[in-house]
């Protein structure tokens, strides 16, 4: 390690998970303190990071996670994305990952043959960037610079891919021209006109035709190839040159031949022609293999060129425009009508319609009031609007988005496993196979031309890229296809534990309701309507809750004035309580009643009533006494019934899961036929319940908000939270849908199912191809029917089952999501 890298490596910053309280920072500290080589400790609650000073250079990464870890706390990480152009061989990327994950600081490493990108999962300050370019620099042949754009979209990128999608075809074209002549130069007995050109000259110039072809045009495969002669480094490039140099030096060797011994060479026919459209049908395979893969990934292109370049900033004034780089959180920017915002932030005009449907799906414009978060790449469609930046770049919604939609494509379903554990074999195995074809043939007495042949239509037909394409293409689509329909998936397993859920388990309020709920019934013990609304508004004014809201509403409809509270105890699951002029008061549920010691027993009949019209009761008190009983309402989402009853038509078991009372539970699980309700349950016991429902055999899916239900969310087998577009990092969920429509879970339902089909034929496709074409290569069909398969026939075979696997895949593009 140089100098510098032991320079820097002597102060790290962690980023810490966990963190609540000046406790845990001193827990943090005293553990991490209490290592060898670590000189001092600095840790920030706010900022959720710890400083570190090293006394040596050489830290222990393992060591420094597992003490943290022990202390209840994890290291933050963070996943990177990088592209490595032409590296899209299945075969090195086992080595590629393991080299990687044996570096400090790198938590796991995966590469996505689809789109030919590398996904480094990492610890900031743990990871020495020089050590991670100089491995892939190692492994691949291929020199990168690792750095990852602000919103996800690396323009650099995606012109050298296009650059190198029509250099490619570009030399495809040449070399397939180029071999066409060396076909009609080498083949006199088809095109006797080619015999006014003696055979010394006409074999010269295929020869110099061809060798152009190989080692001009086809150089990007030869200085692969060379570079990975070395033991334990063979890929798809090995098969593909080994195939074409063979054929190349044995015509090279019999047109030398001929210039001495014309008589004994004069019966071995020539396969110039054959090296050189090896490499000209490779080329062109490539080349649409590549374009086609670009499409695979053209909706998260999408997503991230929604963020535009510039913004126009207001300073002094007056207005300017600037760098999106150089937009910082608090800067005041002016959006025209027609024109994306450029950043996450918060309306200072009265008031704007926003066109949101590129995140949502919503089709029709918001209207946003003065003070409400404007996101990232939504479009202004009214007047012109001025907001203040919160959030830029990768922080931003659309970032987070784009962030979730990488991770996710850049996923395996199980089955890769296997697949990758037979593509670390297949290359090996294929040259055996080919060595094994060229010995049986020999001994067998067959023409030395003959056995050559099949030798070099072994190592060109194998196709180790069908098999690595057939699931990593299908995942890019499926995972692009559902973020554009506003469905964010993390991880591609998902997909498949989706097709296994037998149960779905709903959270009431702000799921299968509309969240929203409004006043309908106030029911007064003692004192007046005014006074129960005034101390149960006084109260819900230090809460969010969705009861607050509406208690606010009503408070503030009836002009009524509230006391001032200087602090409220919030007790999840139960209500709020505080202190009023030596008094106890209180607004919640029964179970805060109860707690206070407030007897509700003489309102028994009209909480009945209230329940059995689904309302939501909120007891409010004062010094144990029952002032009196606000009936709440909430609206069920119009799609709930049609979604449940398609969940029951599937054969799948529905239930419900609220805070509420066992009476008005009963009335919206009536109202949609669910199954089985589970009532009166606070927030921290959901989990319990999702617990109860596996240990009866189901596999969970919940639905929740992802905020108040994470535990429960993170405890089912599939996770689905409703972010509404805005909360897009819900930790907890598997799952995240971006509008409150329900109907987008039946639509992910007929996409893992497609997806499982398209994955399911690709790998059919791709190991059928090599199952049947392998040994009708090496002289199956020679035996049988006496057909022979040309070396070129065998390459444009190659080349045609990666396209076909990409081709196949695409279809997932056009899946209804309606």
């Amino acid at each position: 390690m140089s100098n510098e890298s032991k320079e820097r490596i002597n102060y790290i910053v962690l980023p810490i998970n966990g963190m609540t309280c000046a406790s845990c920072v001193a827990r943090v500290k005293q553990s991490i303190a209490g290592i060898d080589w670590v000189k001092s400790v600095d840790v920030n609650l706010a900022a959720e990071q710890a400083a570190i000073g090293l006394n040596k250079a050489d830290l222990d990464p393992v060591e420094l996670k597992s003490i943290i870890e022990k202390a209840g706390y994890s290291i933050r990480t963070r996943t990177s994305m990088i592209e490595i152009p032409g590296f899209n061989d299945p075969t090195k990327i086992s080595s590629l990952q393991k080299s990687l994950i044996k570096l400090p600081g790198i938590e796991n490493a995966s590469f996505n043959t689809a789109n030919e990108t590398l996904s480094i999962s990492y610890v900031p300050g743990l990871v020495a960037v020089t050590a991670v370019e100089k491995t892939i620099a190692r492994e691949t042949g291929t020199k990168i610079l690792w750095r990852e754009s602000a919103n996800g979209l690396d323009s650099e990128r995606e012109k050298e891919t296009d650059a190198r999608i029509k250099r490619q075809l570009r030399n495809a074209v040449l070399s397939i021209t180029s071999a066409l002549l060396v076909f009609v130069l080498t083949m006199p007995h088809f095109f006797p006109f080619v015999n006014s050109i003696i055979s010394p000259v006409r074999n010269g110039l295929a020869f110099l035709l061809t060798t152009w072809i190989i080692f001009g045009a086809g150089r990007e495969i030869f200085k692969s190839f060379f570079y990975k002669l070395a033991p334990g480094k063979s890929d798809m490039n090995t098969l593909v040159g080994l195939g074409s140099v063979t054929s190349w030096l044995y015509s090279t060797t019999i047109m030398a031949g001929s210039w001495f011994a014309p008589d004994f060479f004069a019966s071995y026919p020539l396969f110039f022609d054959s090296a050189a459209f090896i490499i000209g049908f490779i080329l062109l395979g490539r080349s649409l293999e590549a374009r086609a893969r670009r499409q695979t990934g053209m909706a998260l292109s999408s997503l991230a060129r929604l963020q535009p370049d510039k913004a126009r900033k207001i300073e002094n004034g007056s207005e300017k425009w600037i760098e999106i780089a150089s937009v910082q959180n608090g800067d005041i920017c002016l959006v025209k009508n027609g024109e994306r915002l450029p950043a996450d932030g918060v309306l200072l005009t009265e008031s704007a319609e926003i066109d949101e449907s590129m995140l949502s799906g919503e089709n029709l414009p918001v209207v946003k009031e003065e003070g409400q978060l404007l996101l990232t790449g939504t479009i202004n469609s009214g007047s012109d609007l001025k907001f203040q930046v919160l959030r830029t770049g990768s922080e931003t919604a659309l970032g987070q988005i784009v962030q979730w939609v990488r991770q996710a494509q850049n996923s395996q379903p199980p089955v890769q496993k296997l697949v990758d554990r037979i593509a670390a074999v297949f290359v090996p195995v294929v040259m055996g196979i080919a060595l094994l074809t060229l010995i049986v043939w020999l001994i067998s007495g067959a023409a030395f031309n003959l056995a050559i042949m099949h030798f070099v239509n072994v190592i060109v037909i194998a196709c180790p890229c069908a098999l690595g394409l057939a699931t990593p293409t299908a995942i890019i689509v499926s995972m692009g296809r559902a973020a554009s329909s506003g469905v964010l998936v993390k991880d591609a397993s998902v997909l498949e534990k989706l097709l296994k859920t037998n149960t779905v388990l709903f959270d009431k309020t702000g799921t299968l309701t509309q969240g929203k709920l409004s006043f309908q019934q106030i029911v007064v013990l003692n004192g007046t309507e005014e006074n129960v609304i005034s101390i149960a508004a006084a109260l819900e004014k230090h809460s969010t809750h969705p009861i607050a809201k509406a208690i606010l509403q009503e408070s503030e409809k009836r002009d009524i004035d509230t006391i001032l509270l200087e602090k409220a105890d919030m007790l999840t699951g139960f209500g709020i309580k505080s202190k009023w002029e030596e008094s106890v008061i209180a607004a919640g549920n029964s179970k805060l009643m109860k707690a206070v010691g407030v007897d509700i027993s003489p309102a028994e009949e009209q909480i009945r009533e209230m329940t059995a019209k689904g309302m939501t009761p909120v007891f409010v008190s004062s010094n144990k006494e029952l002032l009196g009983i606000i009936g709440l309402s909430d609206t069920i989402r119009d799609d709930a019934d049609s979604v449940i009853k398609a969940l029951s038509g599937q054969g799948i078991s529905t239930a419900m899961v609220t805070g509420d009372a066992q009476k008005t539970a009963d009335f919206i699980a009536s109202k949609l036929n669910i199954d089985k309700v589970f009532a009166e349950q606070p927030p921290q016991m959901k989990s319990s319940v999702v617990k109860s429902l596996q240990q009866d055999g189901a596999t969970v899916a919940m639905l929740g908000d992802g905020i108040n239900d994470a535990v429960a969310l993170s405890q089912a087998d599939i996770g689905i939270a409703l972010a509404e577009g805005t909360d897009v990092a819900v930790d907890a969920a598997d799952l995240v849908l971006l509008r409150p429509d329900l109907s987008l879970l039946l639509s992910i339902q007929k996409l893992a199912s497609r997806t499982e089909r398209i994955i399911k034929e690709n790998l059919l496709w791709a190991f059928g191809y090599n199952v049947l074409m392998l040994p009708s290569a090496a002289g199956l069909l020679y035996l049988l029917f006496g057909i022979a398969f040309n070396p070129a026939f065998a390459a444009l075979a190659m080349a045609m089952s990666s396209v076909s696997v990409v081709s196949n895949s695409l279809r997932l593009k056009r899946v209804k999501m309606d």
